[in-house]
């Protein structure tokens, strides 16, 4: 019998500079939204990752592309992104620091385990 999946949760826990693993998952997330089948695909960012939503981030002083794109495309899509927030308090970034959308939301380690738990399928990026 196969298995419908519905909702899918792509996990990022590394450096937006060095990798390009929050970029890729936020990509992966909007092009499982675009193409319909699958109705809910959360993006949750752990430990460095959550560096990305950063508004003192300056992707140019490390010589990288800055993100404009990314963030259109978080928000043609309406993915919704989750930060824990140990990490953010261990980043030292405050609520204040960080770029809120409204389909970005700040979560404990008990909700970011709920999303997992929900979700069909679940990514590691």
């Amino acid at each position: 019998m196969r298995r419908i999946v519905k909702s899918v949760v792509i996990i990022c826990e590394d450096s937006p500079f060095g990798k390009n693993s929050v970029v890729e998952s936020i990509r992966m997330a909007a092009g499982i939204l675009a193409v319909g089948d699958i109705e809910v695909c959360k993006v949750i960012l752990l430990k460095d990752a959550v560096y990305f939503l950063s508004k003192t981030l300056n992707p140019e002083a490390l010589n990288v592309d800055n993100f404009t794109n990314i963030f259109r495309l978080i928000e043609l899509s309406e993915l919704e992104i989750y930060l824990h927030d140990d990490a953010l308090k261990t980043a030292g970034i405050e609520i204040t620091d960080i770029i809120l959308e409204e389909n970005t939301k700040i979560v404990g380690l008990q909700e970011i385990s709920r999303l997992i738990s929900e979700a069909d399928m679940s990514f590691k990026y």
